[in-house]
Parts: structure tokens; C-alpha cells; sequence
């Protein structure tokens, strides 16, 4: 194949720095290609380059795809010139360490760019919203926290030390005196200890706000013994949590439908964030800026659901 004298002989199309052969039929595609080529009309039409600075599209593009294909920086570099769905999607090739520095200027911006990919829900028809954004007639918010572990690393002075304070706090104090005589190198990862239904967790907490539309509004990263009952939230209407959070004016407990149907709705997300989530940094910070393009990707995701829903006429975008 792809000899002088093949009858397979395909026509080549020109992308800067990119030689790409065309795309295969949608069918024949495994389904995160099939994800690449609905997320990409939207990532357009959401006109991010004026956003992220002219020619900064294609570093998220690649962020995109690190997550779908839980890979490396090098590894999603790599895919642009092996995968030709991929080399479609993303449109122009760059180096692992301009990649690796973008990350650290999407830092600042990343709240508004999960903001930006929320408004997608005003371009939504009311009537073709999830049943959730039916059940209340005033401006809700679902909350909820979402426990993401981290390889805990080599034995460290301060990871049995804040082990033994976990089981002194729950009256083992001859187990708190024996961890504490444990470790001796320095961990890894950045995070925390905390148990959660008798299971130790070590890692981060990801406190999430979402509409009763099913769209991510806010992401908060937080080490993992970051109690619930401290957050706040800054938006505007009642937040609607479970029993961990701590009951307020602004904020209500679920206890009775439809809240209690409203709070099962929240599950959607955390489903989703555990099938992506993985370390995707040593420090809190870069892991906070993937966890923000996983709720971009989230917001993409469900406004391509309801448009599936919506009569062809009367879309925002021909799917």
C-alpha cells in the first residue's frame, strides 16, 4: 500500500506542518476519535483563539487530547503524526516543552475558560434541558466533592505522621505510636491523607458546582483532608449539597425530593471525572488546570447531547 503503483493511492491535503491523510468513515472510528471529531466544530464555534491568544487553540486541542488517550505530554505529541483523526483535530504540530509551559499559562485563565465553555448552556433551547433543570423554580446549584487519588509514593516521615494522626483521632493510639516510627524518604506527589468510609485516601478533593442543567460551573482543587464543611462557594443562588456540607441561609442539605432527586443527578460528573482522572502533575496546580479541561470537555459533551435532542431546524450547531 501507498506504493507508485497502488490503486489505493489517496489525495493528500496541506495543514501547516502537516501532511494528513483524509479522515476514515465516522463508523469505522474507535470512540475517542469519534469524540475528537464532535468536539472539534464546538472548540471552534466557542472562539477560544481570541480567549488563549492567536495560535494558543492547538495547545488546549492537545490538553484535549491527553485526556481522552490518558497519555504523556510526549505521547500526545507524538499521536499527531500517527493518528490522522488526531493530526485533524489538533492542525499543526508543537514540542513537548512548549506544551508542558502552556500548562503553566492556562493556570491563571482556567476558571474562565471552564466559564466560557458554560455559557454553551444558554445556547441550549429550555425546553430540550435535561428533566433536572425542570424540577426547582429558582436559580440551584448542585455541589458535591469528589475524593481523586494520587500514587502516595516512597514511606515519608510525614506520610505516617499524618496516618498516625487519622488513627489517633479515632482512639488507635498504639497504631498512631507505631506509624509514627515509619518512613524515611520524601514523597512525590503533592497531596493528603484523609478516610473516607474507613478507607484511607491519599490525593487531592475536587469540590464541584454544577447547574441543574448538568453543566459544570466551578471546580475547586483542594488537598484531600480539606473538610466539606469549609467550602464556600462564590456564586450567586441556594446550593443544594449532601450531609457532609455544612447547612447555611444560601445553603440547603438534601433530605427531601426534589432536592434528593437533584443531588443524584450530580453523579453524572463524578462518574465522568474518575473514568479521565488521572496524575497528570506532581503539584496541586497542574492537576487543577486538567481537571478544568475535563470540566470543558464535560460542558462540550452535554451540549452535544442536548442538541441531539433538539429538532435539526432549530439547532445552534448541525451536528
Amino acid at each position: 500500500m501507498g506504493g507508485e503503483g497502488s490503486t489505493m493511492t489517496r489525495t493528500l491535503r496541506r495543514v501547516p506542518d502537516l501532511m494528513y491523510y483524509p479522515l476514515p468513515p465516522r463508523e469505522d472510528m474507535p470512540w475517542r476519535e469519534k469524540w475528537l471529531t464532535e468536539i472539534k466544530p464546538v472548540l471552534d464555534a466557542m472562539d477560544l483563539e481570541r480567549f488563549l491568544g492567536e495560535g494558543e487553540l492547538v495547545y488546549l486541542k492537545l490538553l484535549i487530547v491527553m485526556v481522552l488517550y490518558s497519555c504523556s505530554y510526549r505521547e500526545a505529541v507524538k499521536m499527531v503524526n500517527v493518528n490522522v483523526v488526531v493530526a485533524w483535530f489538533v492542525g499543526k504540530k508543537v514540542g513537548k516543552s512548549t506544551l508542558h509551559d502552556f500548562v503553566g499559562k492556562l493556570y491563571g485563565a482556567r476558571k474562565k475558560l471552564l466559564e466560557i465553555s458554560f455559557k454553551l448552556e444558554e445556547k441550549c433551547l429550555p425546553s430540550y434541558l435535561p428533566a433536572s433543570a425542570h424540577l426547582v423554580d429558582f436559580t440551584a446549584w448542585l455541589v458535591d466533592s469528589f475524593l481523586l487519588d494520587l500514587p502516595p509514593g516512597k514511606r515519608s516521615v510525614e506520610t505516617f505522621a499524618e496516618k498516625a494522626e487519622l488513627e489517633r483521632r479515632e482512639g488507635n493510639l498504639e497504631r498512631a505510636r507505631k506509624l509514627l516510627s515509619l518512613g524515611r524518604t520524601k514523597r512525590r506527589f503533592q497531596g493528603r491523607w484523609t478516610k473516607k468510609r474507613g478507607v484511607s485516601h491519599y490525593g487531592l478533593k475536587a469540590m464541584a458546582v454544577i447547574s441543574a442543567s448538568l453543566f459544570v460551573r466551578s471546580i475547586t482543587v483542594k488537598l484531600a483532608n480539606f473538610s466539606d464543611k469549609r467550602f464556600k462557594s462564590p456564586l450567586k443562588g441556594i446550593k443544594i449539597a449532601d450531609r457532609g456540607f455544612s447547612p447555611s441561609p444560601t445553603q440547603l442539605i438534601a433530605r427531601e425530593k426534589p432536592f434528593t432527586t437533584l443531588r443524584a443527578h450530580v453523579e453524572f460528573f463524578g462518574t465522568y471525572l474518575y473514568r479521565f482522572w488521572r496524575p497528570y502533575g506532581t503539584t496541586t496546580w497542574r492537576n487543577d488546570v486538567f481537571l478544568h479541561v475535563l470540566g470543558v470537555i464535560y460542558n462540550i459533551k452535554m451540549f452535544l447531547a442536548i442538541q441531539r435532542r433538539t429538532p435539526p431546524g432549530r439547532r445552534v450547531l448541525q451536528l
